[in-house]
């Protein structure tokens, strides 16, 4: 006999992707190529993927291909499942136990689907949190009985708040996908008899993709077109750029009457939030927003099952994005990451665990080389330096033994940090700007490979990591310290082991690895303070035994 102690979703968190085609992408996974010839690369396989039949059940399948657009065009959203999970406790001995929430289990528990309420909560509150006006996010709700299986619609508008224009009028929603939840079978699948299709799940099928405004969002200049008296609308094309439409027509449904129509960033008349997220400026003029949104949303799915007259619940999220251009080249960290670098101690690396830290260094050098092959590390550069501009005045002070912040980052001049870039971008003199040469416009971007692609290799990472042991040391940027570690009042210089928000140096983009990269509140991106650690630890530890290797000079 077991009692019902607690419920949670597995997974709590998952990543929903916008997309105009009314089919979901199918599940695949990640997995090193193996071919003869191909070197170590990543690619992606098909995955066991489910299609929800038209009573609400599910039909597993593998798929044959993995298709990210229709023929039209339209992008297949990402559309995840997420299970009901309960944890146990048995009255034999005591010991809790965690296990799916099938019919199965809460036939057990003496009770049934009736038992059994879901909640959905999506909701956009970008321009609210830029503006500080409430009226300006929008929400949509959906409540579901444990037996209703059909689809219910995300319907979004801007709830009553005294005194507030609403953004988003009550008669004029903006669709933020839609969830059903699954109807659980008994019956298993004769292909797939190791799934169980009684689980109790829920599948969120996120939005289209679009953008919504008020009506004067129609139609404006990009931020090379010089506009004047003679511009007309019925131009598409100008000598010095190009006239484009904000919203089509048919979603220019939002008030005009709200702070978010007459947002301007860097005014001092709002408070530019952080981490920061889209501004949608008109990039001409005065750089008023176009009052525009997007279909995006975060959601909050809440289950609830009621047992011996009590109530246990459930909660995740669903972060829902853009699309993912680069499905087979993986980032060098990730929410996982991001999650273990904030709960768990730093790794405490040793010849007893260094196969264990091994497998961990190669699996992060072939992220990063994924990460900068599908970066435009010309692009990059450029812009972090006119950044880097911005904030440097007469009286920055100077930092000497840091690389360089100006136009002579990564070139030959900025030593001792860059090795191998000069001699494969031959002509790169000191300018913010990339120097191109015939058939080669992204001559940074093009080295990426040369530098990177050899480190795919175990064996040719190791080596290099003990013959460069001091070079790559150098070249990481060290993450943010805690607060612990800040000092009270910081000096003008960095700390050499940690960065810290409140020193102007420590804020500048440079050649340190991940190069002219940001992060969420727009200053440069470092690894996780747990990657960070890992890779001083580990090159300190292959310093150490090429020391011991080294024969001693007899006297």
């Amino acid at each position: 006999m077991r009692s019902l102690v607690d419920l949670f979703f597995n997974p709590p968190m998952a990543i929903a992707r916008v997309g105009a085609s009314d089919t979901p992408m199918v599940a695949f996974e990640w997995r090193a190529a193996t071919a003869a010839h191909s070197g170590t690369q990543t690619v992606i396989d098909p995955s066991l993927s489910f299609e929800v039949q038209a009573d609400g059940g599910l039909k597993p399948f593998m798929p044959t291909e993995i298709r990210f657009k229709e023929d039209d065009g339209s992008i297949r959203p990402v559309a995840p499942f997420i299970e009901l999970w309960a944890r146990l406790q048995r009255s034999e001995d005591g010991l809790l136990e965690e296990a799916p929430v099938t019919l199965q289990l809460l036939a057990e528990l003496g009770i049934n689907l009736k038992h059994v309420a879901v909640e959905v909560t999506a909701s956009n509150n970008k321009a609210a949190r830029r503006t500080g006006y409430n009226a300006c996010s929008f929400t949509a709700r959906a409540e579901i009985a444990g037996t209703d299986h059909g689809v219910h619609a995300l319907r979004a508008f801007s709830r009553h708040t005294s005194g507030q224009q609403p953004l988003v009028l009550h008669d004029k929603p903006i669709p933020l996908g839609q969830v059903q939840w699954i109807k659980p079978s008994p019956r298993l699948d004769p292909e797939f008899p190791e799934v169980d299709l009684s689980v109790l799940r829920l599948r969120f099928t996120p939005a289209k993709g679009e953008v919504y405004g008020p009506p004067r969002a129609a139609y404006g200049p990009d931020r090379q077109t010089v506009t004047g008296a003679n511009d007309t609308l019925e131009f598409t094309a100008k000598e010095d750029g190009r006239i484009h439409m904000i919203v089509k027509p048919e979603n220019r449904i939002l008030s005009d009457d709200t702070p978010f129509s007459s947002y301007r960033m860097l005014t001092g008349l709002f408070e530019d939030p952080q981490p920061q997220d889209g501004y949608d400026g008109s990039d001409e003029g005065d750089n008023t927003a176009w009052g525009v949104v997007d279909d995006t949303c975060d959601a909050l799915i809440s289950a609830s099952v009621a047992w011996q007259g009590g109530r246990c619940t459930a909660n995740a999220r669903v972060f829902v994005g853009p699309p993912q251009y680069a499905p087979d080249r993986r980032p060098f960290y990730g929410i996982d990451a991001d999650l273990q670098d904030r709960d768990e101690p730093l790794m405490e690396v040793d010849a007893d665990n260094f196969d264990e830290v091994k497998d961990q260094v190669v699996e992060l050098f072939r992220r990063v080389f994924e990460t900068a092959s599908s970066l435009n590390l010309d692009a990059s550069r450029t812009e972090a330096l006119q950044d880097n501009a911005a904030k440097i005045s007469a009286s920055t002070p100077p930092t000497p033994g840091l690389p360089a912040v100006g136009a002579a980052s990564m070139t030959r001049t900025d030593t001792p940090y860059v090795d191998r870039v000069p001699d494969l971008t031959p002509g790169q003199r000191e300018s913010v700007f990339t120097t191109s040469v015939r058939g080669d416009r992204l001559t940074y971007t093009e080295v990426v490979p040369f530098v990177h692609g050899q480190l795919m290799d175990e064996a040719v990472l190791l080596d290099f990591l003990r013959r460069k042991h001091a070079h790559v040391r150098r070249l990481l940027r060290p993450p943010f310290g805690t607060l612990p570690e800040w000092d009270l009042e910081p000096g003008p210089q960095p700390n050499p082991a940690f960065r810290d928000p409140r020193v102007l140096r420590d804020l500048m983009h440079d050649m340190r690895m991940p190069p002219y990269m940001r992060d969420a509140f727009y200053v440069p991106l470092s690894l996780t303070r747990r990657q960070y650690h890992m890779m001083i630890d580990f090159l300190d530890l292959l310093a150490a035994q090429e020391t011991q290797a080294t024969p001693q000079a007899q006297p």
